[in-house]
């Protein structure tokens, strides 16, 4: 037995780490085994916000929580129990007598559920009891103290409570003491609960960064020539369970190909080595590829966005130097003659695309455009592209009038071509900004054949931190499942990226279908020294892996620029955006023997 403790915690606001009151109103999660110290989990990030309140209008009141008390309703199910507060943790007087209630299978996915009311006062205190019968503690702002036994209503996913049996105590009961918490930074223990060893692993695998921790090589191979040799791929085994495979370069060089032998080679793992920033106030960046060559554009923060380079190269690792062209400013058109942002490249039938925000003037009327490669045209040409098409709605009119759209996205499925894209409402309210799907015209990408539907809004306090932002999405399709990556919150470095997801046979149109993670999947807390990333995009390369192109700040001051990463899939499936290349490939497992028969045709 591991005997795996949960810790359940909020982080100190008053933290020097620009970690706001936003994220350190949250549940935090720690795990110890055997009455260890317990270690953080989610790289000291929030995994549980409570959802903001949807005003009339549409915008969102952003909410925090506090005192998160976590509990077992039966062997595969948890509670928690928290009060809610404003935006900084401040008393929220519209849940007077009220409770924030969740229930979650694996404190990885949760559901919100009606809040529980168990009282009429401001609650400042809340304890939950559940060695030997469900009993939940409070102290109201007047500094009486409650109990109240409560139960879980499964029929219709509810709390609740008898106001019969509440009966009120003279002080709350004491504080589980002796939480080891000492290598938590800002760490305020709230509840601990004991889990499975089952949960207790997946929590590990899912909420730690995974490391590299073998790597296997075929043994007796033959071969018949250097080539055959090279398509031997060594598989690379990850702390979460996971593998993926990794080219090996070869030691080769003094091998007879042409004699029939049996040889020990040595050889290395391949592993790219991409500095950061590879391209230096470069934002929104994008990797394409097209008729074998790889491509790369990003917003062109040098000259505060009035023009798109490209880059151009034979694989993802040399468009770090490849030599950047012009291919448009805000001097070739009037239509786009001031602002340029987040272009992408996106390939529908057999035609490259540019789909990028531009304005003729002010910021205020940014919209999105698509830009068309000519038949036979050179990307690296710029004359060879047509000029930029405004995204216009079924009717031929604009998409958006009363605000801007930006950061538009495409992706097919079901033999269909969908685009998703930021949009803000400025008149009469800024409502911040929102997702956006429609489908579209394959042969006229910027023509919608279907009308605007929402599918997400910063509900959450890390998505609605500093700004109330939803931007920047982007498509991966893998094994039966949809995922759409985002960014939100402000440009500086509280910036994150979020992950929406569902599965790729149900309708994309349909909000219903998409579920949202409850926390961001890449933060500042996951790689030391990047601030704020986000807007991202990816590509897939010859060997089948993802990459993933995003942009952050080098230091809290430093310029928008851009990186490249590997994409790690988890052990849910999901995109795993914090593996470095030192996780990603143990620097001393890297050298690899093997023995292999060589047999000349």
């Amino acid at each position: 037995m591991k005997n795996y403790q949960l810790l359940c915690y909020e982080r100190d606001p008053w933290n020097k780490e620009g970690y706001d009151a936003k994220l350190s109103h949250s549940m935090h999660l720690a795990i110890a085994q055997n009455g260890l110290a317990f270690q953080p989990l989610n790289h000291n990030y929030g995994v549980l916000f409570p959802k903001g309140v949807e005003a009339a209008d549409g915008s969102i009141i952003a909410k925090t929580l506090i005192q998160p008390c976590a509990f077992q309703i039966k062997a595969d199910l948890f509670g928690i129990f928290a009060i809610q507060t404003g935006p900084q943790g401040e008393n929220d007087l519209g849940a007077k007598g009220q409770l924030l209630c969740f229930t979650t299978k694996d404190f990885v996915h949760y559901s919100q559920l009606k809040p529980l009311k168990i009282g009429n006062d401001l609650i400042l205190e809340v304890r939950v009891d559940d060695q030997l019968a469900h009993q939940v503690f409070w102290r109201e702002v007047s500094g009486k103290v409650y109990v109240a036994d409560f139960w879980f209503d499964e029929d219709i996913q509810k709390f609740e409570t008898s106001g019969q049996h509440q009966q009120e105590l003279k002080k709350m009961p004491p504080k589980v003491a002796g939480y080891m918490t000492d290598g938590i930074k800002d760490c305020l223990p709230r509840s601990v609960v004991t889990i499975s060893d089952d949960l207790g692993d997946y929590l590990i695998k899912k909420l730690t960064e995974p490391r590299n921790v073998e790597n296997l090589v075929p043994q007796g191979m033959t071969v018949h020539d250097s080539a055959e040799l090279e398509e031997i791929k060594a598989v690379a085994k990850y702390s979460d369970g996971t593998t993926t495979k990794k080219r090996i370069d070869w030691y080769d060089q003094d091998v007879d190909f042409t004699k029939s032998q049996d040889v020990t080679l040595k050889g290395r793992i391949h592993q790219d080595h991409f500095i950061f920033p590879m391209a230096l106030d470069r934002a929104d960046p994008c990797i394409g590829r097209w008729h074998g060559k790889y491509y790369f554009i990003a917003t062109n923060d040098a000259d505060r966005n009035h023009s798109l380079y490209i880059r151009e190269a034979n694989s993802v690792p040399e468009l770090v130097t490849a030599q950047e062209v012009k291919i448009l400013d805000s001097d070739m058109y009037d239509s786009v003659g001031n602002l340029l942002w987040a272009p992408e490249f996106h390939i529908i039938g057999d035609q490259l695309f540019i789909f990028h925000s531009a304005t003729a003037d002010r910021f205020e009327d940014v919209q999105s455009f698509v830009m068309a490669l000519k038949p036979n045209g050179n990307p690296m040409v710029k004359e060879d592209w047509m000029a930029p098409k405004r995204v216009v709605r079924t009717d031929g009119e604009p998409l958006f009038k009363q605000g801007i759209t930006l950061d538009m996205t495409e992706f097919q499925v079901h033999e269909r071509c969908y685009v998703v894209w930021s949009q803000r409402q400025f008149i009469p309210k800024d409502l911040g900004a929102w997702l956006y799907i429609a489908e579209v015209d394959k042969a006229q990408p910027w023509q919608l054949v279907s009308e605007p539907q929402v599918i997400a809004k910063p509900t959450y306090s890390w998505e609605n931190n500093r700004a109330l932002v939803n931007e920047g999405p982007f498509a991966i399709q893998r094994q039966g499942k949809l995922y759409l990556t985002y960014s939100g919150a402000l440009i500086d470095d509280s910036y994150v990226v979020g992950l929406l997801s569902m599965d790729a046979h149900l309708d994309p149109l349909n909000a219903d279908n998409w579920r949202k993670n409850n926390y961001p999947i890449l933060t500042s807390n996951t790689v030391p020294g990047e601030f704020g990333p986000g807007h991202n995009a990816y590509v897939i390369d010859d060997e089948g892996h993802y990459w993933n192109s995003y942009h952050a700040h080098p230091g809290k001051e430093g310029p928008r620029s851009s990186g490249i990463r590997r994409v790690h899939f988890d052990v849910d499936g999901e995109p795993d955006l914090g593996l470095t290349e030192a996780l990603d490939l143990a620097p001393e497992l890297v050298n690899v023997n093997m023995q292999v028969r060589i047999d000349p045709r």
